[in-house]
Formats: structure tokens, sequence, C-alpha cells
């Protein structure tokens, strides 16, 4: 959860968007400040925009694909949970414009939190069971637990535990008067709700996360790079082609979302918010929230098989009548579909 901004009790701070833990007078300029943050709207209105077509043309590509593998299933979670994010981004956005007012009620800001952190939780649990699903594939390729009906199973618990882990954000998320006018936010009561909200966020959706990613891919990695020399060379380019897919989805996770929770981290030892920390600290925010927008453009621009299927569908719609052979037998005439058409995994 970042634009809606954390609040711990307003005795102890009078920030909208830091840490309250030992914070005194900010020394930055309030009207810099403020002219900075006007730009964020319509970057965020065209990170919305983009992403939501990007999201959609890969759900497209995915869902008109008859005989789905392994992998599609993921990949079209991850585009539904980068979609949800952004179908609330425009509440973000309307109060940014509005200076952080929010009109929109108490059940839209708790719902609005919700997605906002459900999704992000969501996004970070198929990013790492996908990794996992490699190793799987790439280590241990005639496993009898990756099956489509398993997958699904997996990617159910993934959702459900995503929806458990914005519980406590859903209790704290209010809408809070301040400064007279409502305000949809985080509101924590003081310095150590601070420190375990901050903890809980970066352990759960971050660090964890990534030890898992890290040590699955080392250990594919390590298998690809091993057996390709033995392996057949159609079976290793499978596997490169795999595994570069894979590395571009976790490689762009990580450098969407480090800088985010380094800056949480760091803010709650900071004292004194400097000019320059303020614009940081906004830019890590932006740069989280474009993953979800550039996770989908990645995926069409260098995973060819979803560019395929988007191209292959028109082609199939504009030849639909001149895609069947008609076979002539004694007279009678044999219709057969055309089946060059496959769906292949990433």
């Amino acid at each position: 959860m970042n634009s809606t901004g954390i609040f711990c009790d307003p005795e102890l701070t009078k920030s909208s968007n830091y840490s309250c833990v030992n914070r005194t007078i900010p020394s930055y300029s309030v009207i810099d400040v403020a002219s900075f943050m006007h730009i964020f709207p319509t970057v965020y209105g065209i990170l919305c925009s983009v992403g939501t077509l990007a999201n959609s043309l890969v759900i497209y590509a995915v869902a008109s694909c008859k005989k789905k593998m392994v992998s599609d299933i993921y990949v079209l979670n991850l585009a539904i949970a980068d979609l949800l994010f952004l179908l609330v981004m425009p509440f973000n956005i309307h109060q940014l414009v509005l200076d952080m007012q929010w009109v929109f009620g108490h059940f839209m800001c708790k719902a609005v939190v919700v997605v906002d952190v459900s999704s992000q939780f969501t996004t970070v649990g198929i990013v790492t069971v996908l990794c996992i699903d490699r190793y799987v594939a790439i280590v241990h390729p005639t496993s009898e637990k990756r099956t489509i009906h398993w997958t699904i199973f997996i990617i159910i618990m993934v959702w459900v535990g995503s929806f458990l882990l914005s519980i406590p954000v859903m209790i704290y998320a209010k809408v809070v008067s301040k400064q007279h006018m409502d305000m949809c936010m985080i509101y924590l009561d003081g310095p150590s709700d601070m420190y375990w909200y901050t903890l809980y966020q970066s352990m759960l959706g971050f660090i964890v996360p990534l030890i898992i990613i890290s040590t699955f891919y080392t250990l594919t990695l390590y298998h690809v790079f091993r057996s390709i020399k033995r392996v057949k060379r159609k079976q290793s380019v499978w596997a490169k082609r795999a595994t570069k897919t894979v590395l571009m989805v976790i490689a762009l996770f990580l450098i969407c979302w480090s800088p985010y929770h380094v800056i949480q981290v760091i803010n709650l030892s900071i004292k004194q918010p400097t000019t320059t920390f303020v614009y940081v600290y906004n830019i890590s925010i932006c740069l989280s929230y474009s993953h979800s927008c550039i996770n989908p453009l990645m995926l069409l621009v260098f995973a060819q098989n979803y560019r395929d299927r988007l191209c292959r569908r028109k082609e199939l719609r504009s030849q639909v009548t001149t895609s069947k052979t008609t076979m002539k037998t004694d007279g009678v005439s044999s219709v057969s579909p055309d089946t060059t058409h496959r769906c292949t995994a990433i």
C-alpha cells in the first residue's frame, strides 16, 4: 500500500507520508514538494492506461488458447493480479489530484487498500511459485505434481494467502479527518506499530520471496549449464528460452520493488527528511507501481509465443473460411480442421 499514505497518531507526526519514529519538523520546502507531487497523477494515469491495455492483451492471449500449459496459468493470474491493482489506481490518482483528500467514503477506502495490498502480495507470490515451477520443469521434468490441476490449486492458495496477509491492513485502513479534510490511510497508533508494519511488509512482501527466488533460480541455472552439453540441442534451446523469460520476470520484480522496500526501512531511522529523500521516496513508490505496467509489456515484447498467439488469432479470424482443408472421396466431401495453431509454454 503506497499512495494512500501511512499515518501514526496525529500527536506523533506532522507528515502524511513518512514514519513517526523520532520525527521532527521536516526540513524540506513544502511548496517544492507539492509542485513535485503534481506530476505523479499524470505519470500514474499513463501507467494505468498502458498497463490495463497490456494486461488485457496478455489475458486475451492466454485465454484464447484452448490447451493451456502450466506456465500459462501462472502468467494468466499474474496479469489478473496486475489488472486488479491497476483498476483501483484511479482512486489513488483522484486522491493525489485533490491533495490527498478522500471523497469515496469508509467502505471504498478499505476496499481500495485491500485490493492494492493483496494484489501486491499476489504478484510477489506468483513470481515466487513461477520460479519454483521453472526449477521443477527443468530439473525434474517427469514430476507428476506439475499438472494443470495442481497448478490451479497452488494459485488458489496464493490468492487466499494474499488476502489473509492483507487483513492487518484492512483493520488499520480508515478515513481520518486531518487539516479540515478526509484522508484515506493506514492509520497506525505509534512508533512500535510502524516498526512492525514495515517489518511485516518488507519480510513477507520482499525479503522471504527474494530468498526463495534466489535459491531456486540458482539451482535452476546450475542444472541448465551443467547439462547443456548432454541434452539434445532442441531441449537445450527450450530450457534456455524458458529460463531467460523467467529471469526477466524476476529481474523486473527486483528492479521495481527493491528501492521501495529499502527506502521504507531507511525511513524508520530518519528524524528529519530532506528534499532529496522526499523525492527518492515518491519515485520509489512510482517505480513499484510501474511493475504492473512493465511486466505485461515485457511478456508481449520478449515472450514470442504470446506475440504469436495474438497474431495467429487475428490471422485465424480472417482466414476462418480458408483454414479448412476439403478432401473429396467418392463424391463425398470431408472437412478436416487446420491444426497448425498450437500453444507453447514460456
